[in-house]
């Protein structure tokens, strides 16, 4: 997935788009503290910023499994997993701005979200290919494998904060697989 999003995703800051590595720190961190909260931010392979101050505080964030975004303050992040997409249109209007509009499954409930890319409309037809993309890989594509270093670090967390005992950390990091 990391090679199919750094594929389609260009690094284009104009266009808001930034690619990992060159993705800079003030942008990611900005993402991490206001909408990805507990998201790693060596885990986040691209990144749109939608702000008009350039400070990453709403836009979205590309990771191996999911898309999380934020398109302002005013309403909340979304966490949308690229296995859960049925559905995509685009639209652009001069009044309503421009944005890609998903459906998304989750179990036996189907919801629509709207990712708002009216700061850089350039960058439309990138998204929109990936996630096209995304949505169409065969059941299976998109691993479903722990990821060992995130459970690592929650871990290392959970022990330098007194919440987990050594005895309990090194027993449950000899489960690696």
């Amino acid at each position: 997935m990391r090679s199919l999003i750094t594929d389609l995703l260009p690094h284009a800051p104009k266009m808001g788009l930034y690619v990992a590595p060159d993705i800079p720190e003030r942008k990611l961190r900005g993402a991490v503290r206001d909408y990805a909260k507990g998201v790693h931010p060596e885990d986040v392979i691209a990144l749109y910023d939608g702000t008009l101050l350039g400070n990453g505080k709403d836009g979205a964030v590309f990771l191996d499994d999911r898309l999380i975004f934020q398109n302002s303050d005013f309403e909340p992040a979304q966490t949308v997993c690229y296995r859960d997409l049925v559905l995509l249109g685009t639209k652009q209007s001069r009044l309503r701005g421009t944005y890609i509009e998903m459906e998304v499954n989750r179990g036996r409930a189907t919801f629509s979200a709207k990712l708002d890319l009216s700061k850089h409309p350039d960058s439309l037809e990138y998204i929109e290919r990936l996630l096209q993309k995304v949505m169409l890989l065969p059941e299976g594509s998109i691993s479903d494998e722990t990821d060992w270093n995130a459970v690592s670090r929650v871990l290392e967390g959970l022990r330098s904060s007194g919440k987990l005992t050594e005895a309990d950390f090194r027993r449950l990091m000899n489960c690696r697989p």
